[in-house]
């Protein structure tokens, strides 16, 4: 039963379960992070309203430069007032569920 489970969990997006309803620009944004242009990005989503995760491979080293260059993006889109961005090891959420933050921005 837990293999069968494991199956299907492995077939849906990796942060397929957003908790809110998202703008049009946030919309945007996503597909933006989610489309191939970010290369180091394997997934995206809000999580609410106001924080923006991105799941990138864990280099070793912080990434709140990243983060904060996601704000910059956000901003490009008119969304980054007030918002926030963690970047997660996307390998920990998928093995083990976890998300464990690899850096964090607080947008401008």
């Amino acid at each position: 039963m837990k293999t069968i489970i494991a199956s299907l969990l492995a077939a849906i997006p990796l942060f397929a379960f957003a908790a809110t309803e998202l703008t049009a620009k946030q919309n945007e944004v996503t597909a933006y992070f989610k489309g191939g242009e970010e290369k180091s990005v394997l997934d995206a989503v809000w999580t609410s309203s106001s924080m923006f995760k991105v799941g990138r491979y864990d280099t070793g080293s912080s990434q709140n430069g990243y983060a904060q260059y996601v704000c910059e993006v956000l901003r490009e889109y008119g969304v980054s007032a007030g918002n926030s961005v963690q970047v997660i090891d996307i390998v920990k959420l998928s093995r083990d569920s976890k998300w464990v933050k690899l850096g964090e921005a607080r947008c401008r």
